[in-house]
């Protein structure tokens, strides 16, 4: 993949997981600290680089100039406090490519908060790690993992669920299937727990920092005391706990608000993954369901065949 003459100029983090796993709890914390910036939901990938075939050939004016105003219309872009002219002006400067606008992207973000380290925090750029790691090679990725009965749970009052308990959970395990088969290279990541993070906030933390070089600093711990733009609550109202103190009942909520047959469906789907990442099991019965749902699967499938069958003796 070509990389812009303006590359290498960052390391940057990304912050990437399920959504509604903590990913914005954890960005208000990073963020916190007076040497980090992490940017808000950008979604690069599927917005822009996705869509490179709409956009053609960035060569040709036009199709660049459509890209650009696209980058500036998004309300994160807003959110970041950026200029468009200063971001457009700079674009003229910077290779033609998705790396490069992206770099920029970061870069003047970083500018704008005088902060030594820069990141962005898209949930599902955990799908597109690599990807990311080609645009910065030394790029560094946190994955934030939890509990797939409390991401499910929490699912209920968004906007983008499958609208069903168990498509729910094969969107968390195909997540966390992505990030166990396709990590970055090189040990480029750091994953932790929801849980983790909520309990023993302070010490996760620590580690965390450790893993980026960075000297902790107790004003990760009071994120809450200042008013980001970065989290805009009217827009995502489901992100408001993400703005307070850190609160424990957000552990066991799905514990009250899950019956026993959603539980049980959440673990048919997502059992291994679960087991993997050291969650217990409530339901005794989930690998029995999960061998049920295979079986009805194989079942459509060889009617499925003989139906085909018939058709080509027709």
């Amino acid at each position: 993949m070509e990389n812009s003459k303006q590359m290498q100029t960052l390391k940057p983090i990304f912050l990437v997981g399920c959504p509604r796993s903590g990913t914005t709890l954890l960005q208000q914390m990073l963020d916190a600290h007076p040497d980090v910036a992490i940017a808000p939901e950008t979604h690069f990938i599927r917005n822009f680089w996705l869509k490179r075939e709409q956009y053609g050939d960035l060569t040709n004016d036009a199709n660049y100039q459509a890209l650009l105003d696209a980058i500036g219309s998004i309300p994160e872009f807003a959110e970041m406090e950026l200029s468009f002219a200063t971001f457009q002006d700079a674009a003229k400067t910077v290779d033609r490519n998705y790396a490069a606008l992206l770099d920029l992207l970061l870069e003047q973000f970083r500018r704008s908060r005088n902060s030594k380290i820069v990141g962005e925090k898209t949930p599902n750029h955990l799908l597109y790690m690599q990807t990311l790691q080609e645009f910065f090679p030394t790029a560094r990725f946190i994955h934030i993992v939890r509990d797939p009965r409390a991401v499910v749970n929490s699912w209920k009052t968004v906007p983008w669920s499958t609208g069903s308990i168990g498509g729910n959970a094969e969107v968390w395990k195909r997540y966390m299937a992505t990030a166990r088969q396709s990590p970055p290279a090189s040990g480029a990541i750091f994953t932790l727990h929801y849980e983790q993070l909520v309990a023993e906030s302070e010490n996760c933390l620590r580690r965390l920092c450790d893993f980026l070089d960075l000297q902790f600093d107790a004003k990760m711990l009071d994120y809450h005391a200042n008013y980001s733009k970065r989290v805009n609550v009217t827009r995502e109202p489901w992100k408001g706990n993400a703005v307070r103190p850190v609160n424990n009942k957000s552990l066991t909520r799905w514990q009250q608000e899950l019956s026993k047959a959603e539980i049980a469906t959440i673990e048919s789907a997502a059992g291994e993954e679960m087991c993997q990442l050291g969650y217990d099991l409530q339901s005794a019965s989930w690998h029995l369901l999960r061998a049920n749902a295979h079986k009805h699967t194989q079942q459509k499938l060889t009617r499925a065949r003989k139906y085909m069958q018939r058709l080509v003796k027709l």
